[in-house]
């Protein structure tokens, strides 16, 4: 039987809050910090500015979105 790796684990929450809120809530920051391509220019500067707003820093590009994804 091989090992099984697990992700690793994310700063933040150590050892608080219970397993369940920590996977949810490394679940919803690895989503939220992964990279994105710009629709406009294709750069990979594509990130969020604040909850819902959307903002490229190659192009100035801004679009509306989700809290923690583009397409939500």
């Amino acid at each position: 039987m091989g090992r099984s790796r697990s992700k690793p684990s994310l700063k933040g929450l150590a050892q608080k809050y219970g397993g369940s809120v920590r996977k949810r809530y490394s679940r919803v920051y690895r989503v939220l910090k992964q990279k994105r391509q710009c629709p406009e220019c294709g750069s990979l500067k594509f990130k969020r500015e604040s909850a819902g707003i959307w903002t490229c820093n190659s192009c100035g590009f801004k679009v509306a979105g989700g809290a923690y994804d583009v397409a939500a």
